[in-house]
Order: structure tokens, then C-alpha cells, then sequence
């Protein structure tokens, strides 16, 4: 755990430190603005609830294509580029370690810029009623979901010591998950296909197990753990990768 750590502390402090993470919060934050001043209004001017906050998460997850690959592109093509991955593999570290390390730095990062949007739940508690429940299902579906799109853009950084490379395939990788219930659709309407096919594909999309669920405030195991393996399976690929590097240098 004290490498682990050690990683992490650095890993994170990289991140407070770099304009690139502040210019992403300071976009998001000022787009959710935009969208909740704007939504808000609607409301009032409808006289409709207050509850307007599933657009935060909803809005967010759909932007983890883009976010994600941005936050994680330099953890290890950067290290690769300048010489310093080797440097590193040289201290006595696992790259199971260092790969969980970092991982945690940009999950702490990316739950920071979520745990901001919370405001926008204090003001609806403030003008209206919000269901606390729901909202809850929401974020915590919006945190597992992002930690799964930066341990599956992690993959391409690894891979590749271009970040312009490394962002795109992982924003690629990404929006392909996020559209399987779209690819799942389109297979099942096909004539002569098993529909198991389509149920198969749409099971293996971020949106069947967020969308559908958590969004709404229902939180299922079956969900939680789908998160979860997609992030343990990512950082074990990634880890893969870093070992194979580090024995053919």
C-alpha cells in the first residue's frame, strides 16, 4: 500500500498542478452552469418540480468520450516518452502498483469535479424537493461509470507514447460502449439473427447498466459488479501491457 501511495500522492499532485485538469473542471463547470441556470428557468416558468438534477450525471457520463481520454492520455505515454517509465520500473514496485496508483489519482481527480456538481443539488433543495434517493443512484452510478472509462482509456496510453494517438482511441473505445444499446437495435431488427445476439451486445454497453438503471435510482448488484469487473479487467490489461514493456527494455 505505501507504493500504491506514493503513486497516487504524485500522480494526484501532478493533477492540481497541471492547466489542462483545471481547464477541463473550469469547462465543465461553467457548461453545467449554463445548462442548470437554463433548465431551472424552464421549471419555474412551467411550474414544474424542481427535481432537474439527473441532467448533471446524465450529461457527464455522456461526456466521459471526451474527458476521460483527456485526463488519462499522459499517465504512461508521457512516462514512456520521456524515458522516465524505465526509471521508474527500475524502484521496487510492481507494475500492479503503479498501474493502481495512478489509476486512483485520476478517479480521486475525476471524483472531485463530481463531487462539485453537488451544488446544483443543494440549490434544488433549496427552490424544490429533489428525490434524495434517486440522486443518489445517479452519482453513484456517475462515479463507478467514470472510474470505468478512465481505467479503459488507461489501455492506450499504455499502448501508444502519443497522447493524440492515446486520446483518440480511447475516446473511440468509449463512445463504441457507450453506443452498444444503438449496435444492439440495429442487430436485433436484422432478419434471421438470434436475438440473444442483440441482448448479448446491449448487456456489454455502459447505458444498459447505467441509463436504464442507476439514472432512474435503481441500484442493482448486477450493475455495481459490471462496473467493477470493467474496471479490474482494464487494469489488468494495462498492467499487462507495462510488464511487457518493462521486460523487452
Amino acid at each position: 500500500m505505501r507504493q500504491i501511495f506514493a503513486v497516487f500522492k504524485r500522480e494526484l499532485g501532478l493533477y492540481f498542478r497541471s492547466p489542462v485538469a483545471y481547464a477541463i473542471a473550469f469547462g465543465l463547470m461553467l457548461f453545467f452552469g449554463i445548462l442548470f441556470s437554463n433548465s431551472l428557468s424552464a421549471a419555474a416558468q412551467q411550474q414544474g418540480t424542481a427535481d432537474q438534477i439527473n441532467f448533471v450525471p446524465s450529461t457527464l457520463t455522456f461526456l466521459m468520450f471526451l474527458v476521460a481520454p483527456l485526463l488519462t492520455m499522459r499517465l504512461i505515454s508521457e512516462e514512456t516518452r520521456e524515458g522516465t517509465l524505465e526509471v521508474l520500473m527500475t524502484m521496487p514496485i510492481r507494475e500492479s502498483q503503479f498501474i493502481i496508483g495512478k489509476f486512483l489519482a485520476v478517479w480521486a481527480y475525476y471524483t472531485v469535479i463530481l463531487a462539485l456538481t453537488l451544488v446544483y443539488y443543494y440549490v434544488l433543495t433549496i427552490v424544490g424537493v429533489p428525490d434524495t434517493g434517486r440522486a443518489f443512484g445517479m452519482y453513484l452510478g456517475a462515479w463507478l461509470y467514470g472510474g470505468a472509462t478512465l481505467a479503459i482509456t488507461m489501455i492506450w496510453s499504455a499502448v501508444t507514447e502519443d497522447q493524440v494517438v492515446a486520446a483518440f482511441l480511447g475516446a473511440a473505445t468509449v463512445l463504441v460502449l457507450y453506443l452498444a444499446e444503438v449496435a444492439a437495435g440495429a442487430v436485433s431488427s436484422l432478419p434471421n439473427v438470434n436475438p440473444g445476439l442483440g441482448s448479448f451486445i446491449r448487456e456489454l454497453g455502459f447505458q444498459a447498466h447505467y441509463e436504464t438503471t442507476m439514472l432512474n435510482g435503481v441500484i442493482r448488484a448486477e450493475d455495481i459488479l459490471y462496473f467493477v469487473f470493467m474496471i479490474v479487467a482494464a487494469l489488468f490489461i494495462t498492467t499487462r501491457i507495462v510488464e511487457v514493456r518493462r521486460w523487452r527494455s
